[in-house]
């Protein structure tokens, strides 16, 4: 299978003899029920070809090729060099007290006391109206 954004087309065909960028070799099942995306054309080569059998050459091939390959020496595995940027940690040391928090009871402010957004006025509220305290508090 080829395909070609600029053409917006899919070629389905049988196997290429030599591998070619950008191509894909599909087994019998997915090169039938391949699909392409909206507005793309799908162009399917049909051959007369028939399906070559596994002869015993081909498995022989397999075979060596799977010998050769088991008599190679693999060098051990090497562990995975990294640097790992951790503070050090004291475990000796007690973990940092939660602040608590706790919740005080006190007077409610009705809706009109607390400061309007939309006003352009500082978010503080206004003290001049609050009453001076009665008697000395010294």
């Amino acid at each position: 299978m080829t395909y070609s954004y600029r053409d917006a087309t899919t070629v389905v065909g049988p196997l290429a003899p030599v591998p070619l960028p950008g191509s894909f070799d599909l087994c019998a099942d997915h090169a039938l029920s391949v699909t392409v995306p909206v507005g793309w054309q799908l162009v399917r080569l049909v051959t007369e070809f028939e399906p070559v059998a596994p002869s015993t050459d081909d498995l022989t091939a397999l075979a060596e090729a799977i010998r050769e390959a088991s008599k190679k020496d693999v060098p051990p595995p090497k562990p995975a060099r990294r640097e790992v940027y951790r503070p050090a940690m004291d475990v000796n040391r007690a973990p940092r007290p939660r602040p608590k928090f706790s919740v005080v009871e006190g007077g409610k402010m009705d809706d009109q006391e607390w400061p309007k957004h939309d006003d352009r006025q500082s978010a503080t509220p206004d003290l001049s109206a609050v009453p001076e305290p009665d008697g000395d508090l010294s």
